[in-house]
């Protein structure tokens, strides 16, 4: 027999999930708090609470880790309003292959509306991504730099030594894997740690107030304050 989880522990999906859904059904609302309580740290609602997070989305369920479709179904089906645009996100991400978000295996389809609506809010999301990075890239005052070990060095003073530079640095930001918009770029030797510093802050204001905002547009909930 399973028993019930130690509290601030999070179950196997495979629990987890009937368990929110019995606890719904029969009005255990006591149990049913405990455990959506402990998925909120994984499901941040605040800037703060992603960057501080240690374990995000269905990373949380621990092995096996379940489909983020799946969650997203449950969550939905549940009514755990306040976990459903970065579960959301996690979703449109897809995943290790492209074709994750509209896996049509029992449990992990998505409803059209909602597929729809996350396929969409993910394109709006990446053209805001390459058009922030062409902006910081090609447009915004990088300057130059006095050390010989960065490609931004004030002695390179070629156009084409220039331009490669900030292509290289345009690539780094917009060539993400799985589409991920918020974690931190890395920029390596690319560029000296003053230079990278001054990317990172700025590419920190375009993923907080840019990406952050429009997670909740992914399922139509408009604002973080109508979640």
């Amino acid at each position: 027999m399973t028993r019930f989880p130690a509290r601030r522990g999070v179950p196997e999906f495979t629990i987890f999930a009937p368990l929110i859904q019995m606890t719904t059904k029969y009005g255990f609302h006591d149990v049913r708090e405990h455990l959506v309580n402990d998925i909120k740290d994984a499901y941040p609602t605040k800037w703060e609470g992603f960057e501080a997070a240690g374990v995000l989305g269905e990373d949380v369920f621990g092995s096996p880790k379940p489909h983020p479709n799946s969650v997203l179904n449950l969550f939905l089906e549940q009514g755990i309003e306040f976990a459903l645009p970065f579960a959301a996100y996690r979703a449109g991400l897809g995943g290790p292959s492209a074709s994750a978000l509209a896996n049509n295996k029992p449990g992990t389809a998505l409803p059209p509306t909602v597929l729809v609506s996350i396929t969409h809010g993910m394109g709006v999301m990446r053209r805001m991504a390459v058009l922030a990075a062409h902006r910081i890239a090609y447009t915004g005052d990088l300057g130059v730099c006095p050390k010989r070990a960065c490609i931004l060095d004030a002695s390179t003073n070629r156009i084409e030594q220039r331009m490669k530079a900030l292509n290289d640095i345009f690539d780094v930001m917009v060539g993400r894997s799985e589409g991920d918009m918020l974690s931190p770029l890395s920029f390596g030797t690319l560029v000296c740690v003053n230079c990278t510093r001054r990317l990172e802050k700025v590419h920190l204001y375009f993923r907080k107030e840019f990406v952050w905002a429009e997670l909740p547009n992914l399922l139509g909930r408009g604002s973080w304050e109508a979640v």
